[in-house]
């Protein structure tokens, strides 16, 4: 249900950890330098807009999988820090889409204690304007349960979202006003498209991880265990076009996250990072042949999350194993680079989605390789996550339960162990959402004490030199004029 919701801001204390207390930060106009640069990469041109981006709080390795803290984070146009909400300390699991809407504030999707929370962030106040908790009986008519929507779109009065989960694997129209689910599409009542021998296992059979209106009552939806995209008729309710096919990885790889642009003729346009295939793809639909043409690509990130196409043609990309949002141009060359560990999802600037030319407007074909990027290394990395966690610290114990949620042995391999085929997680069959320490299918290991990541960069209990430590970056911090929200 919806409920009004006040963000929590972490409160240092000598006495030990504790959960996050309530505080203002200051005037919403309050800003600061950020960060000292640990954290910006190539900055050739300064974009005229802030940059929002959601971390996802997972960090992956050969030691296995780790639980970091999931932010969100505002970057000015000179890679600066401008504010943090720290999704972690508010008891949130994993961080996903975020949009920006029509009066300055953000719809945000998270995940708490085995079900998705999306509500409405206030920048200014760093509170939640509303927030509705998706934690019913999964077939009820009212606040249904959403086990791990990793996005949802504000249209009108109604959220609409994603779900998967064993059982309810689906999109869902829900009607803030009316309070109660108004359209339902179920995978499994289209075997020909979804059959139940494709996909992903049982616990993670879609994986789907996104939906964007784009026509009156046709709603495109990214399906990243089927490697396919497909376009689904609110009024038909059926599939009415496809791109790609399950395990037809010259198409698409386990992608995330697809817009719709309308080509220079009327023709569909499809952006979308593919994911496993290491690159951000745009294809155009011929409908006299029934084909899709591949007309531009850009190669050399690693797993990107999201591609969004930008008013003056470049694109900004979220390259999720590559701790970092990249803007490139239509040759692939980096003029604006933040890091963002770990694991950024989405980001967002000016509008959500994609609001430029395709390609064949712009008129630039053919695949491209990414250059001109700071290419940081993994120490570079770690200290800007060091920076950041220092301003956004938890001191809710959060971390400390359930650090680790993959031990190496069992990270697996494909879909079949719930990760995104590398190893890492992404809210699949095999990960946790809530930090209880059990899985969804009793496939993983689970989030005990008993693990730690082998180089100590993970949470732990405070000691008085090490709290009094962070007292003192903090204040540095505050000095100089940050602001952070719980």
């Amino acid at each position: 249900m919806r409920a009004l919701l006040f963000a929590t801001l972490l409160v240092v204390s000598l006495a030990g950890a504790g959960p996050a207390g309530a505080q203002n930060t200051g005037p919403a106009g309050a800003q600061g330098p950020g960060p000292a640069g640990a954290c910006v990469g190539t900055v050739a041109d300064r974009p005229d807009a802030s940059t929002i981006v959601s971390v996802q709080g997972t960090r992956t390795g050969p030691e296995g999988a780790f639980k970091e803290q999931a932010l969100l984070v505002s970057f000015a146009p000179d890679g600066s820090v401008e504010w943090i909400q720290n999704s972690t300390a508010n008891g949130k699991w994993w961080a996903y889409d975020v949009d920006p809407l029509p009066n300055g504030n953000l719809l945000y999707a998270t995940t708490h204690e085995r079900h998705s929370d999306v509500g409405e962030f206030d920048p200014e106040t760093g509170e939640y304007v509303w927030i509705e908790h998706f934690d019913g009986p999964p077939d009820a008519a009212t606040n249904p349960l959403v086990g791990d929507a990793h996005d949802a779109d504000l249209i009108g009065d109604e959220l609409v979202l994603v779900d998967k989960g064993e059982g309810h694997e689906r999109i869902l129209a829900y009607n803030l006003t009316a309070d109660r689910v108004t359209w339902e599409w179920r995978f499994e009542d289209h075997p020909v498209v979804f059959p139940e021998s494709g996909g992903g296992p049982s616990g993670d059979w879609t994986h789907v991880n996104d939906v964007d209106r784009v026509g009156e009552d046709l709603y495109m939806i990214s399906v990243r265990n089927f490697d396919q995209v497909a376009f689904v008729n609110r009024t038909t309710n059926e599939v009415d076009l496809t791109l790609g096919a399950d395990d037809d990885y010259d198409i698409l790889n386990e992608q995330h996250n697809p817009d719709h642009l309308w080509g220079p003729d009327g023709e569909h346009t499809v952006l979308v990072a593919d994911s496993l295939n290491d690159r951000v793809v745009e294809y155009a639909y011929d409908d006299a042949t029934d084909t899709w043409d591949r007309v531009w690509s850009v190669s050399g990130f690693d797993e990107p999350r999201d591609a969004d196409r930008l008013e003056n043609g470049n694109t900004l990309v979220t390259d999720r194993r590559g701790h970092r949002v990249v803007e490139i141009t239509p040759q692939g060359r980096a003029v604006w680079e933040v890091y963002t560990p770990y694991e950024p999802y989405d980001t967002e600037r000016n509008a959500p989605g994609s609001n430029g030319p395709t390609m064949r407007e712009h008129g630039v074909t053919g695949r491209f390789d990414l250059s001109n990027d700071a290419g940081f290394t993994d120490a570079e990395i770690a200290r800007c996550a060091d920076e950041l966690f220092a301003f956004a610290s938890d001191d809710s114990g959060l971390l400390e339960e359930t650090q680790t949620f993959f031990e190496a042995e069992d990270t697996g391999s494909g879909t079949d162990g719930g990760t995104d085929g590398s190893g890492s997680a992404d809210g699949g069959s095999g990960s946790t959402d809530d930090g209880s320490g059990s899985t969804d299918d009793g496939s993983a290991s689970t989030g005990d004490d008993s693990g730690s990541p082998g180089d100590g960069s993970g949470s732990t209990l405070p000691t008085t030199a090490a709290v009094v430590g962070l007292i003192v970056v903090l204040g540095l911090v505050l000095g100089m004029g940050y602001r952070r929200f719980g």
